[in-house]
């Protein structure tokens, strides 16, 4: 006699049909990018190098959000894992900054969509995503999902970086005059107010004044010494010992001419607002690529993000710390972010197992050597003034 055939097995086939799909697996997260130059969109479209960034821009415009890798290897020292993927915004940064704003916004709120379609409970909204709709506010109440800029545990990073090269380079900050380019945006409003306590003098500088002289006021309120202000960003640069620098500038405002010799300069903006010339003539300054940290676990992001295997920038990381946290809301957006939330996310990496990456400068490590060369130089220039 035939066999029955098992009454399971329809719903069996549904079950393989929707395995296909990916779930959304807890500890989730998803994290956007853009091109930051005409390089990386021909690393993907080769025929971007033979017609003109106009094409290219025209045809950026057109393309619809996508996940371009996934991320694998991401535990916490608790053994919770986070796996995650990118997300692509087609747009330059120079778009970001021309083109209508709504347009751009729905952009971002699009692949923030598609993230979350493929799984993720939180997303980072990196580089120049974070600057659109009063700091990714927009793009919040629109995702269907919660967003991070992932400012907090940059502006921590970066902070700790500073302190860090200063203290190598024998600076004494107490003594010393420190710069905060970039001063009415989110991470360098927060650097300046974290560090005004700490610092001889400081000197906030910005394209707008009226914001500025607002942002003096709660900085004087903390400050240990003197604060001023100013929108000439290459002349305030030069009275700097020390220069944390964050704009959402689309090139480089800091060149080669404006930095004190021995002078240590954090670089936290993507793309750099230090321009690359330093890196060639200026061999008695120490520059640092500001919040690059290691993640924990066997990270693979299966995709060149610009950074060794195992790093990641520190607002890449907020993401992720706060997937392994199971903390999916809104944790980091707009202008104002408080020195409180900044100690809790740096309490939260440690539990996680992150922490700030060796010096960098312009993708390139840095050693003790390199370090005690660049004092070495910097001290025989000065000689010479």
């Amino acid at each position: 006699m035939a066999k029955a055939r098992p009454r399971h097995r329809k719903s069996s086939k549904l079950t393989r049909r929707a395995g296909r799909r990916r779930p959304s697996l807890p500890h989730n997260f998803g994290f956007l990018l853009h091109p930051m130059s005409l390089e990386d969109v021909a690393k993907k479209y080769k025929i971007a190098t033979k017609v003109s960034p106009k094409v290219v821009g025209t045809v950026l415009k057109r393309r619809r959000p996508f996940v371009i890798a996934r991320i694998s290897g991401v535990k916490s020292l608790t053994g919770v894992r986070a796996p995650g993927r990118f997300g692509v915004v087609p747009l330059l940064p120079e778009q970001f900054l021309t083109l209508d704003e709504d347009f751009v916004i729905d952009k971002v709120v699009k692949a923030c969509k598609v993230c979350a379609k493929d799984g993720a409970r939180i997303v980072g909204l990196g580089a120049f995503n974070a600057l659109v709709g009063d700091g990714g506010r927009a793009v919040a109440q629109r995702a269907g999902v919660p967003v991070t800029t992932g400012n907090t545990y940059t502006v921590a990073v970066a902070l700790e970086a500073t302190r860090k090269a200063a203290e190598e380079m024998a600076i004494d900050l107490g003594s010393s005059t420190v710069a905060v380019v970039g001063a009415t945006g989110s991470i360098g409003g927060l650097c300046a107010r974290a560090l005004a306590p700490e610092v001889g003098r400081m000197v906030l500088l910005g394209r707008n004044a009226e914001r500025l002289a607002d942002v003096a006021k709660h900085v004087r309120a903390l400050a240990a010494g003197d604060v001023t202000t100013g929108t000439d960003v290459r002349s305030g640069v030069r009275q700097a010992d020390v220069i944390v620098t964050v704009t959402g500038a689309a090139g480089a405002v800091i060149e080669p001419e404006d930095i004190r010799p021995g002078a240590v300069v954090c670089d936290v903006a993507r793309p750099r607002d230090v321009s690359e010339k330093v890196a060639a003539s200026r061999d008695d300054v120490l520059v640092i690529d500001g919040g690059i940290v290691e993640v924990p676990g066997n990270v693979n992001f299966h995709v060149d993000i610009g950074l060794p295997k195992g790093m990641a920038l520190a607002c890449m990381a907020e993401t992720m710390i706060l997937a392994l946290e199971g903390r999916y809301e809104n944790f980091t957006l707009g202008k104002e972010i408080s020195i409180e939330r900044m100690t809790e996310i740096e309490e939260l990496a440690k539990v996680h197992g992150f922490k700030m990456a060796g010096f960098r400068s312009f993708e390139r490590a840095l050693d003790a050597a390199d370090i005690s060369l660049i004092k070495s130089n910097a001290t025989r220039r000065l000689a010479r003034v």
